[in-house]
């Protein structure tokens, strides 16, 4: 196969650079959504734990996770969220 012109390479460098870059933004839209539905995830879980209608080894053996480390999530999620926003 012969080698491809300097300005077919060229042109085919950038092609792939918008595919790489179409690549890099729908990983960080599925990074920020993955984000959003462990946030809302913990904020339940914190609340229904605040609420007393759950304990933490409730919620350990709902979602798989150790009680020290549902702990450590719903510790971090109450420090970022007002109590006057906790349900």
């Amino acid at each position: 196969m012969p080698r491809p012109a300097k300005e077919s390479r060229a042109a085919a460098r950038d092609r792939i650079k918008a595919l790489k870059q179409t690549r890099d933004e729908a990983h960080a839209s599925a990074e920020q959504a993955k984000d959003a539905a462990d946030e809302a995830m913990w904020q339940g879980i914190a609340a229904e734990i605040d609420q007393g209608h759950a304990l933490q080894a409730d919620a350990a053996e709902a979602t798989g996770f150790h009680r020290d480390y549902i702990l450590k999530r719903t510790k971090r999620i109450r420090a970022l969220t007002p109590d006057d926003k906790r349900s």
